[in-house]
């Protein structure tokens, strides 16, 4: 008696059916150890903020989510990391327009897509900009800028935390909105840039929310805030789009796995950051430092850095910034 031969597509529908079942069973059993949290920047106070997002969506999964941080080369070496770790969903990381924006818009050589190589999850939060000058500069308003930028073209300064860093991107969008133009004076980090701002060496310097202070204490002159709306800290400083600027512009922060995790996965983890997002107490302590809650989750998430990156890409046409 002759054996039984099966035919060549049983044998794959066979195949498809153990891999799907496979698969699907790994879904469900998800998570079932811990998940390593890649983090591209050193400890400091952002690297707190995105732990307690870890630490709440951590709760949801009912798995530690244990941190690894990854610095350098602006970002560049964790996000790297991350989108060449295993497709399994055990390794996810912090994303921020420095490393999935400014990065592949700017730089050369960039080992990964911003787009195809990774899995956007939720959004965490943004923060957007102060527009600052110095006391002795005599300016107090927005148009006076401008006015004063208009009559001595090239004759006014602007500071940034250096090349190709979002206070530099922002602040030349900025100029460009206003028809305005600024000689740049790059910085290595925000303190040494607000100390020379107060100092008088340059006239115009976007900062972080957290300046507010200096202002306070009558060391800068806040003209604007980069918001839609104002900020609920500094409900007397107008927006760039009130005093006929239209720029809006932010730093952001959020969670991404790599590209080509089990559809499951990727929902079970787009759950649980953007509910740790719209968590009533986290968000009012992010609110309270001058932070946005943010729940943009899945293809709405990865359709706002496409069209940041294309934006950028498309204005570093006029700028010409290398990243190194």
């Amino acid at each position: 008696m002759k054996a039984v031969q099966s035919k060549p597509w049983a044998r794959a529908l066979s195949a498809l059916i153990s891999v799907f079942m496979a698969t699907s069973a790994f879904a469900q059993a998800y998570p079932d150890k811990p998940i390593t949290l890649i983090i591209p920047f050193p400890p400091g106070i952002v690297d707190s903020n995105a732990r307690v997002l870890a630490t709440k969506a951590s709760a949801i999964l009912g798995q530690p989510i244990v941190v690894r941080n990854l610095a350098g080369a602006g970002q560049r070496i964790g996000t790297d990391a991350l989108a060449k770790a295993p497709k399994d969903g055990y390794t996810i990381g912090v994303v921020t327009n420095a490393g999935v924006v400014a990065g592949p818009a700017l730089g050369t050589g960039i080992p990964y897509d911003p787009i195809k190589d990774l899995t956007y999850l939720s959004m965490g939060f943004e923060s957007h900009y102060l527009v600052n000058t110095h006391p002795g500069s005599g300016i107090t308003s927005l148009k006076q800028l401008v006015d004063r930028a208009r009559a001595t073209p090239d004759k006014l300064r602007f500071g940034s935390t250096g090349i190709g860093t979002g206070f530099h991107v922002s602040t030349e969008q900025f100029l460009r909105a206003a028809k305005i133009q600024l000689q740049h004076i790059p910085y290595k980090g925000e303190s040494p840039l607000l100390v020379d701002l107060t100092g008088g060496q340059v006239e115009l310097a976007f900062s972080s929310v957290s300046s507010r202070q200096m202002a306070e204490a009558g060391k800068l002159v806040m003209l604007a805030y980069t918001g839609e709306t104002r900020s609920p800290l500094m409900p007397n400083v107008p927006t760039a789009k009130e005093m006929g600027i239209p720029h809006v512009s932010s730093g952001w922060l959020g969670f991404a796995a790599p590209a080509g995790i089990p559809a499951a996965v990727r929902e079970k983890l787009v759950n649980a950051f953007a509910t740790a997002a719209r968590d009533a107490d986290i968000g009012a302590n992010f609110v309270k430092a001058g932070m946005e809650p943010r729940t943009l989750s899945g293809d709405a998430f990865a359709a706002r850095v496409k069209r940041e990156v294309d934006e950028l890409k498309e204005l570093n046409k006029e700028l010409k910034i290398v990243l190194e």
